[in-house]
């Protein structure tokens, strides 16, 4: 539990201090679809198919400090730094780089309590490797699609 309650301290104050570029209404669109989406990943992948769970096996109001403080903010960071205008290798090595970062954590997650809170059933870390490039994309795909609504609103 300290693990958790520590990184949420940390990545909230670090994507709070850091976060510019974003707009508030942009900060919030990722907030609520990045937990939304998180939760429904979760909801099928660790309750329906028990590939991992938070703390104890099953769904509980204890993991939701998780969903819903944890990977927003870490959205939020890889969002605002995004490099939009540079070659795609960039932004290539720029999606395995926070991956990289997001799978480091997610293994330090993985240590026992009270440092750790996470556990998997079948699942494993090569599996988040492998997925977490995808979930940055839609997650990039969501921020570029509420930024062409937002720019026909102002028209």
């Amino acid at each position: 539990m300290f693990g958790l309650i520590i990184a949420i301290i940390l990545f909230n104050i670090v994507a709070f201090s850091l976060v510019k570029r974003l707009t508030k209404s942009q900060m919030v669109h990722m907030w609520l679809f990045t937990a939304f989406f998180h939760l429904i990943v979760d909801l099928y992948l660790g309750f329906k198919y028990e590939g991992y769970w938070y703390f104890n096996q099953g769904m509980e109001w204890l993991d939701l400090p998780a969903i819903l403080l944890l990977s927003p903010p870490a959205i939020l960071l890889f969002l605002d730094r995004y490099p939009f205008h540079e070659l795609l290798l960039k932004r290539f090595f720029y999606i395995v780089g926070w991956s990289l970062i997001i799978v480091v954590y997610e293994a330090i997650s993985l240590l026992p309590e009270p440092w750790g809170f996470f556990h998997y059933g079948w699942w494993k870390l090569v599996y988040s490797a492998i997925l977490y490039p995808l979930l940055f994309s839609i997650a990039l795909f969501y921020y570029k699609w509420i930024g062409r609504i937002e720019e026909k609103e102002k028209e």
